[in-house]
C-alpha cells in the first residue's frame, strides 16, 4: 500500500473535501492522517511532537492563514516534511506557488489539482520514499562549541559533483559542495549545519576553509587528469569585504594551484546590495588574477542587472528549479529560455544544474545549454572517489572514439 508507515496533515478549508482525502489515504495505508482548516491550525498540529507528520498535503486558496502564508511560516521551522500542494487553481498559478515553496526551501514533492485522486498522490507518495535524503540534526541546530569540535576534528569536508560537457560527456569541471562527517549523524549536506554557521558569524571562515579544501584537492587530480577545474561558490556574505581576493589568492599560492583552474561560483543575489563596489572590485581583482567566474541562481535575484555588473562573469549557472520538470512546468520552462537568452547575450556559457533525466539533458543541449551536472550525470562523491570517476569517464570517452 502506498502510504503504508507514512502519517500525514491535510490542510483544506473545506470539511466535505478535507474528510475525504482524510479516508482516501488512511485507505491507502496512511499510519495516521491529521486534518486541519486553515494555516495556522496546521501550524499548531506540527508543534505538537506526538503527532509527527511525513507528508503535509495543503490547499493554496484558504480563508485565514492561506497555503502561502502557511509555507513561509512552516519554512521557518526548517521541518523535514515533505509538501504536496493542491489547488484548483489555474496551473501556472500554482506553478508559480510552486516555485515559492521551493524558494522557501520547502520539501516540495510536487503539485496536483482538485479532486486529489490516489491516481495523483501514488506518484508524489513513492517519490518522498525513493528520495534518499542525508540524514539531518533532530533540532537543525549546532553550538558553537560542536561546530568547533568538528572544524579541530576535521570532520567538515569537501565533496565534489561532476560537470559535463553535454556535447560529449566529457569532463568539464569538479563542482566542489560542503559535507560534514558529523560522528552521530553521519553526512550531512549544507543545509543541515551552514545556518548554524552563518548565526556563529563563521561564514568568511568556512569559506576559506572550503576553497582551501577544493584547491587541495584540485592539485592532486591534476596529476592524472590535467586540465579539469574545481568550481566552488562563494557566500555572498564575504563578497564586500575587499580583503576577499587576497585572501583566496594566498589560500591557492599555498596549495599550489594556478587561479585558472578555480571557478568561483557567486549568488546572483550579491550583486543586489548597497555595497556593489566593493563586490565589483573583488570580482575584477579575481578575473584579474586568472580565476573564472560564475554567476550562480540565475533568475533567482533582481529581476534586472546592470550589464556592466555581469561583465566580469565567464559563465552563468541555471538553478534546478528551472530545470527538473521543465517538460512539464511552463515556469520552469520559461525561466529556462530566459536564463539561456540571458547567456547568450553575455556571450559566456550556460552551466544546468539538478540534471535529473536522460530527458532533461537531451532537452538543455537541443536549446542550448553548454554543460551540466545533476543526480543524472552523477551525485557528489568524496574526494578520494573524484579521480577514479574521472579514469574512468575518460576511457570510455577513448573506447568511444
Amino acid at each position: 500500500m502506498p502510504c503504508k508507515n507514512l502519517s500525514f496533515l491535510v490542510v483544506e478549508d473545506h470539511e466535505f473535501q478535507r474528510r475525504g482525502l482524510v479516508q482516501l489515504l488512511a485507505s491507502l495505508g496512511a499510519t495516521a492522517v491529521h486534518g486541519a482548516q486553515d494555516g495556522e491550525a496546521a501550524l499548531k498540529l506540527i508543534a505538537d511532537a506526538s503527532q509527527p507528520v511525513d507528508i503535509v498535503i495543503c490547499d493554496v486558496n484558504m480563508p485565514g492563514m492561506d497555503g502561502m502564508e502557511f509555507v513561509r511560516r512552516w519554512s521557518e521551522r526548517g521541518d523535514p516534511s515533505s509538501l504536496i500542494l493542491m489547488s484548483a487553481i489555474e496551473p501556472e498559478l500554482l506553478g508559480t506557488v510552486a516555485n515559492m515553496a521551493l524558494a522557501y526551501k520547502v520539501r516540495l514533492l510536487g503539485v496536483t489539482s482538485k479532486p486529489a485522486t490516489a491516481a495523483k498522490l501514488t506518484p508524489l507518495i513513492e517519490l518522498h520514499r525513493s528520495q534518499q535524503r542525508l540524514p539531518l540534526p533532530k533540532d537543525h541546530s549546532f553550538s558553537f562549541d560542536e561546530i568547533t569540535a568538528a572544524w579541530v576534528g576535521e570532520e567538515f569536508e569537501c565533496w565534489f559533483e561532476p560537470r559535463i560537457n553535454l556535447a560529449t560527456g566529457a569532463p568539464r569541471a569538479m563542482a566542489a559542495v560542503p559535507r560534514w562527517r558529523h560522528l552521530a549523524e553521519g553526512v550531512l549536506e549544507a543545509d543541515a549545519f551552514m545556518p548554524s554557521i552563518r548565526a556563529r558569524a563563521l561564514d568568511d571562515s568556512f569559506t576559506c576553509l572550503h576553497v582551501q579544501q577544493a584547491a587541495a584537492a584540485c592539485r592532486r587530480w591534476q596529476l592524472k587528469c590535467e586540465g579539469i577545474p574545481v568550481s566552488v561558490n562563494l557566500g555572498f556574505h564575504s563578497l564586500a569585504d575587499v580583503n576577499l581576493s587576497p585572501r583566496i589568492h594566498h589560500i591557492l599560492q599555498r596549495e599550489g594551484l594556478d587561479p585558472r583552474l578555480m571557478i568561483l561560483s557567486v549568488n546572483e543575489a550579491a550583486l543586489d546590495t548597497n555595497q556593489l563596489a566593493q563586490v565589483l572590485e573583488n570580482l575584477a581583482r579575481l578575473r584579474l588574477l586568472g580565476f573564472g567566474l560564475a554567476i550562480s541562481d540565475f533568475g533567482m535575484g533582481p529581476t534586472a542587472l546592470d550589464p556592466l555588473a555581469l561583465a566580469a562573469f565567464t559563465e552563468l549557472h541555471i538553478p534546478s528549479r528551472f530545470v527538473v520538470g521543465s517538460d512539464r512546468d511552463p515556469s520552469a520552462r520559461a525561466g529556462l529560455a530566459v536564463a539561456l537568452e540571458a547567456a547568450q547575450q553575455l556571450k559566456v556559457p550556460a552551466v544546468a544544474t539538478g540534471i535529473a533525466s536522460k530527458y532533461e539533458w537531451t532537452q538543455l543541449h537541443e536549446w542550448g545549454c553548454r554543460f551540466g551536472q545533476g543526480p543524472f550525470i552523477a551525485p557528489p562523491m568524496s574526494r578520494s572517489a573524484v579521480p577514479r570517476w574521472l579514469a574512468n569517464r575518460q576511457n570510455a570517452e577513448l573506447s568511444e572514439a
